[in-house]
Protein backbone atom coordinates (compact mmCIF):
# COMPACT_ATOMS: atom_id res chain seq x y z
CA UNK A 1 0.00 0.00 0.00
CA UNK A 2 1.38 3.34 -1.05
CA UNK A 3 1.55 6.04 1.60
CA UNK A 4 -0.54 9.00 0.46
CA UNK A 5 -0.77 12.52 1.87
CA UNK A 6 -4.52 12.03 2.25
CA UNK A 7 -4.10 9.04 4.59
CA UNK A 8 -5.15 9.46 8.22
CA UNK A 9 -2.12 8.21 10.13
CA UNK A 10 -2.29 7.36 13.83
CA UNK A 11 1.09 7.34 15.57
CA UNK A 12 0.59 5.40 18.80
CA UNK A 13 3.38 6.27 21.20
CA UNK A 14 4.16 9.64 19.65
CA UNK A 15 5.71 10.96 22.90
CA UNK A 16 8.32 8.19 23.03
CA UNK A 17 11.65 8.12 21.27
CA UNK A 18 10.65 6.06 18.21
CA UNK A 19 7.13 7.45 17.84
CA UNK A 20 8.25 11.07 18.17
CA UNK A 21 10.99 10.56 15.57
CA UNK A 22 8.45 9.09 13.14
CA UNK A 23 5.98 11.88 13.86
CA UNK A 24 8.67 14.52 13.22
CA UNK A 25 9.50 12.87 9.91
CA UNK A 26 5.85 12.74 8.84
CA UNK A 27 5.43 16.40 9.81
CA UNK A 28 8.59 17.32 7.85
CA UNK A 29 7.12 15.49 4.85
CA UNK A 30 3.94 17.57 5.38
CA UNK A 31 1.45 14.78 5.99
CA UNK A 32 -1.64 16.79 7.02
CA UNK A 33 -3.80 14.06 8.60
CA UNK A 34 -1.71 12.92 11.55
CA UNK A 35 -3.59 11.58 14.55
CA UNK A 36 -2.03 11.65 17.98
CA UNK A 37 -3.57 11.12 21.34
CA UNK A 38 -1.64 11.38 24.59
CA UNK A 39 -1.87 8.90 27.45
CA UNK A 40 -3.95 11.35 29.52
CA UNK A 41 -6.79 11.24 26.98
CA UNK A 42 -6.34 7.71 25.56
CA UNK A 43 -5.15 4.76 27.62
CA UNK A 44 -4.24 2.14 25.02
CA UNK A 45 -4.24 -0.53 27.71
CA UNK A 46 -8.00 0.04 28.10
CA UNK A 47 -9.78 -2.18 25.57
CA UNK A 48 -13.03 -0.21 25.36
CA UNK A 49 -11.22 3.13 25.20
CA UNK A 50 -9.00 1.93 22.38
CA UNK A 51 -11.96 0.48 20.47
CA UNK A 52 -13.91 3.74 20.86
CA UNK A 53 -10.96 5.83 19.64
CA UNK A 54 -10.49 3.67 16.53
CA UNK A 55 -14.22 3.59 15.76
CA UNK A 56 -14.42 7.39 15.93
CA UNK A 57 -11.04 8.40 14.44
CA UNK A 58 -11.03 5.76 11.67
CA UNK A 59 -7.33 5.93 10.79
CA UNK A 60 -6.12 4.46 7.49
CA UNK A 61 -2.64 3.68 8.77
CA UNK A 62 -1.39 2.89 12.28
CA UNK A 63 2.19 3.09 13.46
CA UNK A 64 2.33 1.16 16.73
CA UNK A 65 5.34 2.47 18.64
CA UNK A 66 3.55 2.61 22.00
CA UNK A 67 4.99 0.27 24.61
CA UNK A 68 6.17 0.01 28.17
CA UNK A 69 9.94 0.13 27.72
CA UNK A 70 12.95 0.13 29.99
CA UNK A 71 16.46 -1.05 30.42
CA UNK A 72 17.84 -4.26 31.85
CA UNK A 73 17.20 -3.32 35.48
CA UNK A 74 13.60 -2.23 34.91
CA UNK A 75 12.84 -5.32 32.79
CA UNK A 76 14.42 -7.60 35.36
CA UNK A 77 12.70 -5.97 38.36
CA UNK A 78 9.18 -5.72 36.86
CA UNK A 79 8.60 -8.64 34.45
CA UNK A 80 4.86 -8.86 35.22
CA UNK A 81 4.30 -5.21 34.32
CA UNK A 82 6.40 -5.43 31.16
CA UNK A 83 4.56 -8.53 29.97
CA UNK A 84 1.00 -7.50 30.85
CA UNK A 85 1.22 -3.81 29.93
CA UNK A 86 2.70 -4.57 26.52
CA UNK A 87 0.24 -7.36 25.79
CA UNK A 88 -2.68 -5.09 26.67
CA UNK A 89 -1.44 -2.15 24.60
CA UNK A 90 -0.56 -4.07 21.48
CA UNK A 91 -3.57 -6.41 21.58
CA UNK A 92 -5.97 -3.49 21.99
CA UNK A 93 -4.39 -1.46 19.19
CA UNK A 94 -3.99 -4.33 16.74
CA UNK A 95 -7.50 -5.74 17.33
CA UNK A 96 -9.15 -2.29 17.24
CA UNK A 97 -7.22 -1.43 14.09
CA UNK A 98 -8.55 -4.53 12.37
CA UNK A 99 -12.11 -4.02 13.60
CA UNK A 100 -12.16 -0.40 12.39
CA UNK A 101 -10.81 -1.23 8.93
CA UNK A 102 -7.25 0.09 9.18
CA UNK A 103 -5.58 -0.57 5.84
CA UNK A 104 -1.98 -0.86 7.10
CA UNK A 105 -0.42 -1.32 10.52
CA UNK A 106 3.29 -1.15 11.34
CA UNK A 107 4.15 -2.81 14.64
CA UNK A 108 7.48 -2.04 16.31
CA UNK A 109 8.98 -5.10 17.93
CA UNK A 110 12.42 -5.33 19.47
CA UNK A 111 15.67 -7.08 18.72
CA UNK A 112 15.38 -8.78 22.14
CA UNK A 113 12.90 -11.22 20.56
CA UNK A 114 15.81 -13.27 19.27
CA UNK A 115 17.54 -15.98 21.30
CA UNK A 116 20.26 -14.91 23.68
CA UNK A 117 22.82 -17.05 21.86
CA UNK A 118 21.59 -16.52 18.29
CA UNK A 119 24.33 -16.74 15.65
CA UNK A 120 25.62 -13.33 14.56
CA UNK A 121 24.55 -11.55 12.50
CA UNK A 122 21.05 -12.46 13.61
CA UNK A 123 18.73 -13.68 10.87
CA UNK A 124 14.94 -13.36 11.04
CA UNK A 125 14.71 -17.15 10.95
CA UNK A 126 16.37 -17.26 14.39
CA UNK A 127 13.07 -16.29 16.03
CA UNK A 128 11.90 -18.97 18.49
CA UNK A 129 14.99 -21.14 18.01
CA UNK A 130 16.45 -20.80 21.50
CA UNK A 131 16.20 -19.37 25.00
CA UNK A 132 15.69 -15.63 25.40
CA UNK A 133 17.83 -13.32 27.52
CA UNK A 134 16.37 -13.89 31.03
CA UNK A 135 16.58 -10.24 32.12
CA UNK A 136 14.13 -9.05 29.45
CA UNK A 137 12.30 -12.28 28.66
CA UNK A 138 8.86 -10.92 29.65
CA UNK A 139 9.19 -7.93 27.32
CA UNK A 140 10.48 -10.16 24.53
CA UNK A 141 7.57 -12.58 24.93
CA UNK A 142 5.09 -9.71 24.71
CA UNK A 143 6.76 -8.42 21.55
CA UNK A 144 6.81 -11.91 20.02
CA UNK A 145 3.08 -12.17 20.75
CA UNK A 146 2.51 -8.85 18.93
CA UNK A 147 4.47 -10.02 15.91
CA UNK A 148 2.55 -13.30 15.82
CA UNK A 149 -0.78 -11.46 16.20
CA UNK A 150 0.05 -9.28 13.17
CA UNK A 151 1.03 -12.39 11.22
CA UNK A 152 -2.18 -14.15 12.26
CA UNK A 153 -4.35 -11.23 11.10
CA UNK A 154 -2.46 -11.22 7.81
CA UNK A 155 -2.85 -14.96 7.31
CA UNK A 156 -6.44 -15.35 8.48
CA UNK A 157 -7.94 -12.06 7.28
CA UNK A 158 -5.50 -10.71 4.70
CA UNK A 159 -4.73 -7.69 6.90
CA UNK A 160 -1.73 -5.62 5.85
CA UNK A 161 -0.19 -5.72 9.33
CA UNK A 162 3.60 -5.92 9.40
CA UNK A 163 6.36 -5.81 12.02
CA UNK A 164 9.83 -4.32 12.17
CA UNK A 165 12.59 -4.95 14.73
CA UNK A 166 14.76 -1.94 15.47
CA UNK A 167 18.13 -2.60 17.05
CA UNK A 168 19.76 -0.46 19.73
CA UNK A 169 18.41 3.06 19.50
CA UNK A 170 18.88 6.30 21.36
CA UNK A 171 18.04 9.92 20.73
CA UNK A 172 15.59 12.71 21.53
CA UNK A 173 12.80 11.68 23.93
CA UNK A 174 14.74 8.64 25.10
CA UNK A 175 14.88 7.73 28.78
CA UNK A 176 18.28 8.76 30.17
CA UNK A 177 17.66 7.70 33.79
CA UNK A 178 20.51 5.57 35.12
CA UNK A 179 18.14 3.13 36.86
CA UNK A 180 15.59 2.53 34.10
CA UNK A 181 17.20 3.39 30.75
CA UNK A 182 18.88 1.25 28.12
CA UNK A 183 22.67 1.01 28.14
CA UNK A 184 23.42 3.55 25.37
CA UNK A 185 21.17 6.20 26.89
CA UNK A 186 22.62 5.61 30.36
CA UNK A 187 26.15 5.96 29.03
CA UNK A 188 25.28 9.26 27.39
Amino acid sequence: MELKKSNKIFVAGHHGMVGSALLRRLETERFPNLLTCGRSSLDLSDESGAAKFFAEAKPDIVILAAAKVGGIKANNDYPVEFLLDNLRIQNNVICSAFQSGVRKLLFFGSSCIYPKLAPQPIRETALLTGALEPTNEAYAIAKIAGIKLCQAYAREHGANFISVMPTNLYGPNDNFDLETSHVMAALL
